[in-house]
Parts: structure tokens; C-alpha cells; sequence
């Protein structure tokens, strides 16, 4: 999947991976996780304009998303009735209350554009990268937290043979390979998640999963 094939999906409309509600693991599971308090900075990689931003900016101070198609991003702060503030240089970055979202690539953000990072959510991201592209982005991940920072993880699997991603499958195995490395894992749960629109496009079987990763030194 190259920018380019991201944006003809957001073009056309083909954005199923767009969920209408806040994802049901994170109301379950935000409190369980990152405590009662109010958090610092959520960051959220490939956040498109997902409604589980305003639910983490309810009880954090800022959230941070990185977005690959600009039209995620602008259509995310029109929808909640915002007019950011649009900064382009050295990285396009969009600002509203408690909202900024930067539009790029992945890989190039770092803390130097992110600050300190003090929890992770993480729904539409690692699952929208094909498996040659998965380790590189886990290692990322890594340089961009510290000690102690909390991510909730949530992936899917399935029969590859049945299905052409995204969502691509990661199994447990998987997320244990690729996190081992400099994070403790917690599963918390896995789910049934077989739709009708998962059925349309040939699947017999699909699972859905949360996960807790907590960097470690």
C-alpha cells in the first residue's frame, strides 16, 4: 500500500476501515489501562479521522496523529466543527484546542515533532501495513517512547488465502515477535468480528484483539 493507493481510497470514498463509532476495545479498556487520571499526550499513528481521537481528547491534554492524506485530516476538523490552524513546513501540521495532527509519513515523525508521548492507541495503524513493512514500524515505535508509556494495540486475523488486506492479519504470534523486543505484552482480549462487510469480501473467519505494550528499558 503506497500513499498513493491511500489517497484514491479516500477519493473515492472506499474507507471502510472508517468506524462510525469509537471503537468498543478502547471505551472497555482506556481506563484499565492508562488509570483514571487525566493523560498528558495520546498519540495516534494513521488516525485518519477517526472518532477515537475525540474520545481520548476528552482526558488528555493533547492528541497527536499522524495522517498520510491530507483530506483524512481536514475532514476530521470539519466534522467537529473546527478551523485549525495549518503550519507546512518542515512537516504540514494541523492545530485545533486539542488536536494536532500532522500530515506525512510516518517514519519521518519523531519526538522532535511529537514531544513526549505518555500513551498510544493503535487500531488502524500497524494492521494497515503489509508484513514486509511491519518490523520496521514496531522499531519505530520504539524510539519514539519511554519507559513505562502504555499502548493499547488492536489487530486482526484471518486467513490471508481468503482475503487481500487491509485490514491485513497479525496474529498473536506476531505482535509477541514483533514487540518482544522492548516492550512487555499483555493480551486482554479476542473477539469474534465476522461482518457482513467482512463476508462480502470472502471471509469465513475473522478475529479482533486488544493488546497492552508497555515500554520497558
Amino acid at each position: 500500500m503506497q500513499k498513493s493507493d491511500w489517497t484514491s481510497r479516500w477519493n473515492a470514498g472506499q474507507i471502510g476501515f472508517h468506524q462510525p463509532d469509537v471503537n468498543s476495545f478502547l471505551g472497555k479498556y482506556a481506563e484499565q489501562v492508562w488509570g483514571p487520571d487525566a493523560l498528558g499526550r495520546v498519540y495516534v499513528p494513521l488516525c485518519g479521522k477517526s472518532l477515537d481521537m475525540v474520545f481520548l481528547a476528552k482526558n488528555a491534554g493533547e492528541v497527536v496523529g499522524v495522517e498520510f492524506v491530507e483530506q483524512a485530516v481536514e475532514e476530521f476538523f470539519a466534522e467537529q466543527g473546527l478551523t485549525p490552524d495549518v503550519e507546512s513546513e518542515p512537516i504540514t501540521r494541523y492545530q485545533s484546542e486539542n488536536y494536532t495532527l500532522f500530515v506525512g509519513d510516518f517514519f519521518a515523525i519523531t519526538e522532535a515533532h511529537t514531544g513526549p508521548i505518555d500513551a498510544v492507541f493503535d487500531r488502524a495503524s500497524l494492521v494497515a501495513l503489509e508484513s514486509d513493512t511491519r518490523t520496521r514500524y514496531a522499531d519505530h515505535m520504539r524510539s519514539l517512547l519511554v519507559e513505562g508509556t502504555k499502548t493499547l494495540l488492536i489487530t486482526f486475523d484471518y486467513d490471508a488465502a481468503e482475503m487481500n488486506g487491509p485490514p491485513f492479519p497479525v496474529s498473536t504470534e506476531e505482535v509477541q515477535r514483533l514487540y518482544d523486543n522492548g516492550f512487555d505484552i499483555e493480551h486482554l482480549e479476542t473477539r469474534d468480528s465476522l461482518t457482513d462487510a467482512f463476508k462480502s469480501r470472502g471471509l469465513t473467519a475473522i478475529t479482533e484483539s486488544a493488546f497492552v505494550l508497555t515500554r520497558r528499558d
